[in-house]
């Protein structure tokens, strides 16, 4: 996976693109460990309660400065561990609820940050692609402020070409993740 993070090199928003399961989750587990040491780890999850999340963490090998989970909808963010900050944001259509978590970490911790947000495609269930655009613009915008580094999984098949080139059109690069895995980067601006 190296090689992928290697291509990534200067991409702060990245759209992981696959199906929830299979090469999906090791790429991301990649993005989470391998592109800078020791980082802040931050998971917004609207599938996975908070001790997945930590697992999948866990299952790098790698330490992290400070580790949380945002959970959205009818989740928990309980988790019975010191370590592990975590938040919830009970109605999944409440954007700016989840901003202002989001925003929350993203100034408290130092960088860097790392940022998994799973899933668009189940946020997408909750609210428009217009609200979720305006929502993703302005936290791709967060995260460039904030130095830190971010992945969006979608699953491309659950939605309209136009709405993924859309949402694709908000971050530095795209990982597709299907029998062979490409990586498509935009010059980044500096």
């Amino acid at each position: 996976m190296t090689a992928i993070t290697e291509q990534l090199d200067g991409a702060r928003n990245v759209l992981l693109a696959g199906p929830s399961m299979g090469g999906s989750r090791e790429v991301c587990q990649s993005l989470l460990a391998e592109q800078v040491a020791a980082p802040s780890v931050l998971f917004v999850s609207y599938t996975q309660r908070p001790a997945a999340c930590v697992d999948r963490w866990e299952r790098t090998g790698e330490t992290a400065r400070n580790l949380g989970v945002i959970t959205v909808g009818d989740g928990t963010a309980d988790l019975d561990r010191e370590d592990v900050v975590t938040a919830n944001v009970s109605t999944p259509s409440d954007l700016t609820g989840l901003g202002i978590e989001l925003s929350q970490f993203l100034s408290e911790w130092e960088a860097p940050v790392v940022v998994c947000f799973d899933s668009l495609t189940s946020m997408l269930q909750y609210v428009s692609f217009e609200t979720a655009y305006e929502f993703l613009h302005a936290v791709t915008g967060q995260v460039q402020a904030a130095d830190a580094l971010a992945h969006f999984h979608i699953d491309p098949s659950a939605h309209d070409e136009t709405a993924v080139a859309g949402i694709t059109s908000l971050v530095d690069a795209r990982v597709t993740v299907g029998e062979e895995t490409t990586v498509r980067t935009r010059d980044i601006i500096e």
